[in-house]
């Protein structure tokens, strides 16, 4: 039995203890959490028997923990990714990977050195969906364009909107970025983007981004809204033999060959996080890679950062 260490038990990362409380992920429990608000953590601890640490990098070298989940505000997973690697603790950290390039490269860096397992949970890509588009796709030959459109209401969270830590790029246009990557297995080589605050007043809560992908010459678009009431979360690939369309959100799934369209969906919906965590546990289980890399999580902070200046100088 894996016994994990959760940093962070807030709204998301509550979602993860939840889970391995109820025993969603054979093989791994919870055996150690840290949450900023110290009466709130240690009451959860011990109405579940856990050890309570006030400071999530005190989980790298808890004793009787084995691996370790970072969940926590963006600005704060690189410390403790790091503190996991150099204890040579496995660490699995939320999407995104890091908020800046220079903590994402840091964290690279440490886990080349350490050679520690590390993974990065960026969760759309187990939604069972977006695997059934990635499938279709490759049957309809080369990719020529992408289009991801992310639509969600205002969030009540407060550090969503702190500069350097909040904002819509990297914290929902993260997942679209690493999308690409996933779905084409290639980079992004130019972007131009635009942004704007409807809601918020400190950072983006819109954004659209235009990119060119190689290889391939593959041209694509994200658009990402946190400013409307209801979501959708549309996926669209054009290949040179038709198209595919859907959307994780209504779990709709389209398959277009000249005018035939044909309905594929809808694809059962299934909770992305403990696919996640199944998918961690069994790398550390048999010492196989993980699925998403640090790399790949240092990719999409990268394509976040260059959205993100492009624009703040605006």
């Amino acid at each position: 039995m894996i016994r994990l260490g959760l940093a962070g038990v807030g709204i998301h990362g509550g979602r993860y203890a939840r889970h391995l409380l109820a025993g969603d992920v054979p093989g791994a429990a919870l055996g150690a959490i840290s949450r900023s608000n110290a009466r709130e953590g240690s009451l959860f601890a011990l109405q579940n028997n856990l050890t309570y640490a006030a400071d999530p990098a005190e989980l790298a070298i808890l004793p009787g923990i084995d691996a370790v989940i970072a969940c926590l505000p963006p600005d704060l997973h690189a410390r403790v990714a790091i503190a996991c690697l150099e204890a040579g603790r496995p660490v699995l950290v939320e999407k995104p990977l890091a908020a800046t390039v220079e903590d994402a490269e840091r964290v690279l860096a440490a886990a080349s050195r350490t050679r520690t397992p590390i993974m990065v949970a960026h969760t759309l890509r187990f939604d069972p969906l977006v695997v059934a588009i990635k499938r279709e796709a490759a049957s309809l030959g080369s990719i020529r364009m992408v289009s991801i459109s992310q639509r969600f209401e205002p969030t009540t969270r407060g550090w969503i909107d702190t500069p350097g830590r909040g904002g819509a790029v990297l914290n929902t246009g993260v997942h679209a970025f690493d999308l690409l990557r996933f779905l084409t297995g290639a980079s992004i080589d130019s972007m131009h983007a635009l942004g704007g605050s409807a809601v918020t007043r400190r950072t983006e809560d819109q954004f659209v981004a235009a990119m060119r992908l190689m290889p391939g010459d593959i041209l694509a678009t994200v658009d990402n809204a946190r400013t409307t009431q209801g979501r959708t979360g549309r996926i669209e690939i054009a290949c040179e033999r038709g198209q595919v369309h859907g959307d994780h959100v209504h779990r709709e799934l389209v398959r277009i060959e000249g005018r035939e369209r044909i309905s594929l969906g809808p694809v059962p919906s299934v909770p992305t996080v403990p696919a996640a965590m199944r998918a961690f546990v069994a790398c550390l289980s048999s010492g196989a890679a993980p699925p998403v890399t640090a790399e790949d999580g240092a990719a999409a902070v990268r394509a976040c950062a260059r959205a993100l200046a492009m624009i703040l100088r605006r």
